[in-house]
């Protein structure tokens, strides 16, 4: 008489329960979709933005970087912060902002640190500047913002970045450059260099 051969545990769950399979597939979906959603949320800066809330805008400067600096960020003696800046960017952010002593940030600044942000010594920016160091690979027609990539950004000692500039991904400001209010910056400033305009142009030399 021939045996026959019966069905294994696997195979019986899967004739029973047609969906049981899919379910390792589907929880390594579902906690990869948790990790994107929390991948941007940092409880130090909360807690550090949640406590700077109450003040209002130019006032306590000083103590908006001090709740920086005690969270992780590198930021140099006498650095002011008008408002709090909006910092983004992975779980490297603590690392990848270092800014000078003696700088000046007005209030709506953003940085964006998916890579290295470096900010030199006597540095000012204006109202809403925006530093970016990610930006997108360009792809197909169907999507062109393809594959996210990181670039860092250097801003060197004495530079001014004028109100609602943009600097792009990759760029060093030289020392002592002035880059103008709304300029769009995306390619490097030499030293004591002042630039504008959309894309950023030289406009003149500095003493």
């Amino acid at each position: 008489m021939t045996e026959v051969s019966r069905p294994t545990l696997a195979a019986d769950e899967a004739l029973v329960y047609p969906h049981s399979l899919a379910l390792p597939k589907r929880m390594g979906r579902l906690q990869r979709v948790i990790s994107e959603e929390l991948s941007g949320l940092h409880p130090k800066l909360l807690l550090a933005r949640a406590l700077l809330w109450p003040l209002p805008i130019e006032t306590g400067g000083r103590v908006r970087t001090l709740a920086l600096k005690l969270i992780g960020f590198k930021i140099g003696h006498g650095t002011i912060m008008a408002g709090t800046p909006i910092i983004t960017g992975d779980e490297n952010i603590y690392r990848n902002l270092t800014i000078g002593h003696s700088c000046w940030f007005n209030v709506g600044c953003v940085f964006d640190l998916g890579a290295s942000l470096k900010i030199g010594d006597s540095v000012s920016l204006g109202h809403d500047v925006i530093v970016l160091t990610s930006t997108h690979e360009i792809g197909a027609p169907q999507r062109r913002a393809s594959k996210l990539c990181s670039k860092p950004v250097i801003i060197d000692n004495g530079a001014w970045l004028g109100s609602r500039c943009t600097i792009l991904p990759g760029v060093t400001i030289g020392a002592g450059a002035i880059v103008a209010a709304g300029a769009v910056v995306d390619k490097d400033v030499a030293p004591n260099t002042l630039v504008g305009g959309v894309p950023a142009r030289i406009i003149k030399s500095l003493s």
